[in-house]
């Protein structure tokens, strides 16, 4: 009877260390989880607020919007990336324009900069394997009627829309090398919430 107690006790506490080991892994895989879907110390918001898009225009009046970018998920500082866009740029038949709408009035919800990422054509349908930048500040962003106001931050780079139509589109022209190819949009801004305090820090992704 000794003998069999002698080793009934490791076999009960081995499978105990095992079945507490699977809990602690189970449990460790959540945390995780939640800091690759919400990075820690911001709130997500569900609905985007504001919008940014590319359009470009040819000289009959026609246009194509190629990519649309919906943003303002998160409070504090942040930054939002479009999908891939693999457009070429054609200067000779087309222009292109870098737009923005508030679709919000007051000061939650600034736009602190825009950036477009390109490849420069090396010949033969290929491009560079490095990107180049388009980069404007919100405070470059003009709105194309004039029956909005609106004002910059504290820096002078971030702007948001005091009054009127929060539909009111702000651009500018999008200056990039003919045959370039735009593959990606990303806009940064800053969503105030009186309740939180934030780092002036843009979220990295």
């Amino acid at each position: 009877m000794k003998t069999r107690k002698f080793f009934a006790s490791p076999l009960l506490a081995c499978l105990l260390a095992t079945v507490l080991l699977s809990s602690l892994l189970a449990f460790s895989s959540i945390p995780q989880a939640k800091a690759q879907s919400i990075p820690e110390g911001e709130q997500e918001i569900q609905a985007n607020v504001g919008y940014s898009w590319i359009t470009s225009y040819n000289d009959a009046g026609g246009f194509e919007d190629l990519v649309a970018l919906p943003y303002g998920k998160y409070f504090g500082y942040s930054t939002q990336l479009s999908s891939y866009i693999g457009k070429v740029v054609d200067t000779a038949n087309k222009s292109y324009v870098l737009n923005w709408r508030p679709l919000i009035t007051g000061n939650s919800l600034y736009v602190c900069g825009l950036r477009v990422a390109y490849k420069l054509p090396t010949g033969g349908g290929n491009y560079e394997s490095g990107f180049h930048y388009f980069r404007v500040a919100g405070s470059a962003l003009f709105p194309r009627g004039g029956s909005v106001e609106w004002r910059t931050d504290g820096s002078g780079g971030c702007i948001y829309l005091v009054s009127g139509d929060p539909w009111e589109i702000f651009n500018i022209n999008l200056k990039i090398p003919e045959g370039s190819r735009i593959d990606y949009l990303r806009i940064y801004y800053y969503r105030y919430a009186s309740d939180h305090l934030y780092l002036p820090l843009i979220r990295k992704k």
